[in-house]
């Protein structure tokens, strides 16, 4: 793997949850050269109008608030720069107070106390919905459903609200239980979830015995998830599969640097992706011609597969090499940045840098990945195999790699 300019290792946003997300990087910043958004910026705070309207809303708030001492320095202070962070068009953009860019590194180390799912914002509503519950982690024991959309965590109403302050909300202490309002099918349910120390698996295998396929399903891309998956096909390799299914449904995304390594592993030499920012073309990432899988695969994705997942499934489609099965991915072409501030107390930005291309030059943001064999998932299509179940889009897989094998 390698690319033509350096670039730095990504991070998945949120401690227990994870928002869609193509790939950030952690940089640092430079004020040398203020762009005109950053000048705009200044002439707002700077203009005597805005020291005008500070004032009186300073003034109002001491003279008739009711809780004087629920104004607290620290919830002003990050209260001012989410805003800012919020006001300038970037939907993705935010501001980390210093807790929140430590759960933020700490979650790249795969492990925390909390419910145990990953979570997504949806950008055409809104909504905050449980896009992956771990696997024997608490919220799944409790039952809590893919698709599920969270109203209210602790008592607490997460309408609105930003990912990571969801995220704060459902960590705690392991032992200590979380009330959790959800939105089913329509209808509203009350669950209490244990909050327990996660392990964050990101990648899963297995052979599928009667087909003799492997299955590696990707639940995100972290810092580990590009070795786990590598261990997983070299797994399968060594128990004689004679093909692969890879699965990245429900996968928000994550490290852009997990995604390309993962791609690296699977392709022939050639470009994987490039990105471009707003002075043209930046980065270009190359798979090597060390390694590729010679086998017949596919790769399953859905409408909640996005960034890292179409990064994936994008380049393989571009070459051809493996067939995408299931529906369209979610599309979002775009990369974020964390921005380390450098002001002695550990707080951070995140803003989109850059866009990013398949080998063939297309650009998903808004549009998704369209499948080669489009397959509707059908909860009522499943078939239970020993201590796995087969669903329709995957059984369409099965078979599709079945039939390519010679």
């Amino acid at each position: 793997m390698r690319s033509k300019k350096d670039f730095f290792n990504g991070i998945i946003t949120g401690a227990c949850c994870m928002g869609l997300i193509a790939g950030l990087f952690i940089a640092v910043p430079s004020i040398k050269n203020r762009n005109s958004a950053a000048d705009n910026i200044h002439k707002v705070t700077q203009s005597s109008e805005f020291n005008e309207k500070y004032e009186a809303i300073c003034k109002n708030i001491d003279t008739y608030y009711l809780n004087p001492n629920d104004v607290k320095t620290e919830d002003v202070s990050n209260g001012l720069f989410k805003g800012m962070l919020e006001s300038i068009g970037d939907k993705y953009a935010a501001y980390y107070s210093p807790e929140d860019y430590k759960d933020l590194l700490e979650t790249t180390q795969g492990q925390y106390a909390g419910i145990g799912a990953y979570v997504a914002v949806n950008s055409k509503t809104g909504d905050i919905v449980i896009v992956n519950p771990f696997k024997g982690a608490p919220a799944d024991k409790a039952g809590v459903k893919s698709g599920d959309i969270i109203i209210t965590v602790a008592g607490k109403s997460v309408v609105g609200k930003e990912l990571s302050d969801v995220t704060e909300l459902m960590k705690g202490e392991a032992g200590t239980d979380v009330e959790v309002s959800l939105i089913r099918d329509g209808e509203p349910i009350d669950i209490t979830i244990t909050r327990e120390i996660v392990d964050v698996p990101t990648v899963t295998h297995e052979l599928i015995a009667e087909y003799n396929i492997g299955y590696i399903y990707v639940s995100s891309f972290d810092e580990m998830t590009s070795n786990q998956f590598r261990e997983a096909i070299d797994d399968i390799e060594n128990k004689g599969a004679d093909g692969l299914v890879v699965d990245v449904r429900n996968n928000g995304g994550g490290v852009l640097a997990a995604v390309i390594d993962m791609l690296d592993r699977m392709l022939p030499e050639g470009l994987i992706m490039y990105t471009e920012n707003k002075n043209g073309r930046d980065n270009e990432y190359y798979s090597n011609a060390e390694e590729s899988y010679d086998k017949p695969y596919a790769v399953l994705i859905n409408g909640y597969s996005a960034s890292a997942s179409e990064v994936f499934a994008g380049a393989i489609k571009d070459y051809g090499y493996g067939k995408i099965i299931g529906t369209k991915s979610y599309g979002k072409g775009v990369v974020q940045t964390i921005f380390p501030l450098n002001t002695g107390d550990n707080s951070a930005i995140k803003v989109t840098t850059s866009k990013y291309f398949t080998p063939n030059g297309t650009n998903i943001d808004g549009v998704g990945i369209e499948p080669d064999i489009n397959v509707e998932f059908d909860s009522n299509q499943q078939i239970r195999s020993g201590d796995y179940v087969i669903d329709n889009q995957l059984l369409e897989a099965l078979n599709d790699v079945t039939s390519r094998i010679k």
